[in-house]
C-alpha cells in the first residue's frame, strides 16, 4: 500500500519537537509563529557549523523556516473553510466547482527541500527559485536548461524568497536570518549584503522593488520593514518603520508613492513613501484574518489581499488615504482544504491569479466568477507564484521541491466557460 504523503506541519514535527501542545496537525505556520516568542533563540547562542549543500539541516535551521509561512503566504495545514466576496449584491452568483485540471508545461526539480520563492526576470527569459535547504537555482525558461546553482553562505541560514530587480541584472534572496543577498545574473555571484536590522536576527518574510529599482523594502518576522537605496554600488538604508505584528508581504504601487504593508494581525496598511526616508502611514484596511500576500494591479487602481482562510479581498485604492471595498462580501463556502493564500499576482488589470496551500489555484475576474484550477495530483502545497507575462504562464512552488509551470492563458479561458 502506498504510503500517503506528509502535510508540511507533520514533516516540520519529524525534524524538530513542538514549542505548544496547541500545535495540532493542522496548525497553520502562523500559529507555530505566535507560539513562538519573537522568533528569538532561547539560551546562549552557540556556533554553527560551517553549511554543507546536500546534507540534512540542523534542528535549529529547521525551526526558522516558519517564515515561509510569511513569504509564501501562509499555511500548509488544510481543513479551511472560507466566504468569498463577490462582485456585487446585484450580480452574487456561487463560487465555480473544480472542473478543470492545470495545463503544465514544465516541471522542474529544484531540490530535495520545499521552494520558498519564484521569480521571473522581466523579460521572461529567465527564472530563479530558492528553497529552504538553501539552494538559489536560475533556469532559462527557454530551453529549460539550468544556468547556475548557488547556495546560501552560512551565515545567512535557509532562503526564503526572491525577487527580480526591474533592471534584470539582479535579483535579491531573502534569508532566515533577516539578511539579503543581492546576487547578479551574470554568473550569480553576491553583489551586496544587506544585513538584518535586528541585533539577534529575524527571518525575512517579504521583499520588494520598486518599478524603477532604486529602492528595496524588506520586511520580518519581527514586524520591521527596511527601505534600502540600491541604486548605488553600496546599498544604505533610507528608513526602517516597524509594526507591531510580523509583516507578511510588502508591495509597491505602479508609482512608487505607495508601499502596502500586510500583517499577521488582519490589516493592510498603505505608507506613503514618494520620499522613502520618510514613509508615513496613509490609511489602514482591516481585514479581520491574517493577511498572507498582497499585490497592486498593472495600473495600481486595485489592492488584492489573500488571507489565512483562502479568501481574496479587493479595493479600490485610487485614493490611497480613503481605500474602498472593491467587492461586497458574500457568504459563500470553498471546498474542504483549499487552504490559505501562498502568492497572489496580477496577470492583467482584471484578472488575477493566487495559489493556496491546499494545492489550488485560483482564478479571478474583476467582471466574471472566480474558479478554482487543480493539478492532476494534489498531494503537496502550493508555496510561491510569479507570472510571466511575455509567455503567459504561472511559475508555481511546491513543498516537494519542484517547480510547475502552468499554461494562464489556458486557465483564463476556460474561467470562461
Amino acid at each position: 500500500m502506498p504510503r500517503k504523503p506528509l502535510r508540511f506541519v507533520d514533516e516540520l514535527a519529524l525534524h524538530q519537537p513542538p514549542v505548544s501542545a496547541r500545535i495540532s496537525p493542522d496548525a497553520t505556520f502562523l500559529d507555530f509563529l505566535a507560539l513562538t516568542p519573537g522568533g528569538r533563540r532561547q539560551g546562549r547562542v552557540r556556533r554553527k557549523r560551517p553549511y554543507q549543500p546536500g546534507k540534512r539541516l540542523s534542528a535549529s535551521s529547521l525551526k526558522i523556516f516558519l517564515s515561509l509561512a510569511l513569504v509564501g503566504g501562509a499555511a500548509f495545514g488544510a481543513g479551511f473553510f472560507a466566504h468569498l466576496p463577490l462582485m456585487s449584491s446585484a450580480a452574487r452568483s456561487p463560487w465555480k466547482p473544480i472542473t478543470s485540471e492545470a495545463d503544465i508545461k514544465r516541471t522542474y526539480a529544484v531540490g530535495p527541500s520545499p521552494v520558498t520563492g519564484l521569480a521571473f526576470s522581466p523579460d521572461g527569459r529567465l527564472l530563479v527559485a530558492t528553497t529552504y535547504a538553501g539552494r538559489v537555482v536560475l533556469r532559462d525558461t527557454l530551453t529549460g536548461r539550468e544556468l547556475n546553482k548557488k547556495y546560501t553562505p552560512e551565515l545567512t541560514g535557509a532562503a526564503t524568497g526572491v525577487t527580480f530587480n526591474p533592471d534584470g541584472r539582479t535579483y535579491a534572496v531573502s534569508t532566515s536570518t533577516g539578511a539579503v543577498l543581492l546576487m547578479s545574473v551574470k554568473d550569480g555571484n553576491k553583489v551586496a549584503l544587506l544585513p538584518s536590522p535586528n541585533r539577534r536576527g529575524s527571518a525575512v518574510t517579504s521583499t520588494a522593488y520598486s518599478h524603477d529599482g532604486r529602492t528595496l523594502a524588506v520586511a520580518n518576522a519581527q514586524g520591521t520593514v527596511q527601505l534600502w537605496n540600491v541604486d548605488r554600488e553600496q546599498p544604505t538604508v533610507l528608513a526602517t518603520p516597524g509594526r507591531q505584528h510580523s509583516v507578511s508581504d510588502v508591495a509597491f504601487d505602479r508609482r512608487n508613492a505607495t508601499l502596502a504593508v500586510a500583517s499577521v494581525d488582519g490589516t493592510v496598511q498603505l505608507w506613503d513613501v514618494k520620499d522613502p526616508s520618510r514613509p508615513e502611514v496613509l490609511s489602514t484596511v482591516q481585514r479581520g484574518l491574517p493577511a498572507t500576500s498582497i499585490g497592486y494591479s498593472p495600473d495600481g487602481s486595485v489592492l488584492a489581499a489573500g488571507s489565512s482562510d483562502g479568501t481574496t479581498k479587493f479595493w479600490n485604492v485610487r485614493n490611497p488615504t480613503a481605500p474602498k471595498p472593491y467587492r461586497e462580501a458574500a457568504p459563500r463556502s470553498l471546498p474542504s482544504g483549499v487552504g490559505s493564500i501562498s502568492g497572489l499576482v496580477f496577470t492583467d488589470r482584471n484578472r488575477v491569479a493566487a495559489t493556496t496551500t491546499g494545492g489550488y489555484v485560483q482564478l479571478w475576474d474583476v467582471e466574471k466568477n472566480p474558479m478554482l484550477l487543480q493539478a492532476p495530483t494534489r498531494s503537496q502545497a502550493f508555496t510561491s507564484l510569479s507570472y510571466n507575462a511575455e509567455r503567459s504562464t504561472l511559475a508555481i512552488g511546491i513543498t516537494n521541491g519542484t517547480v510547475q509551470v502552468w499554461a494562464a492563458d489556458t486557465t483564463d479561458r476556460r474561467s470562461e466557460k
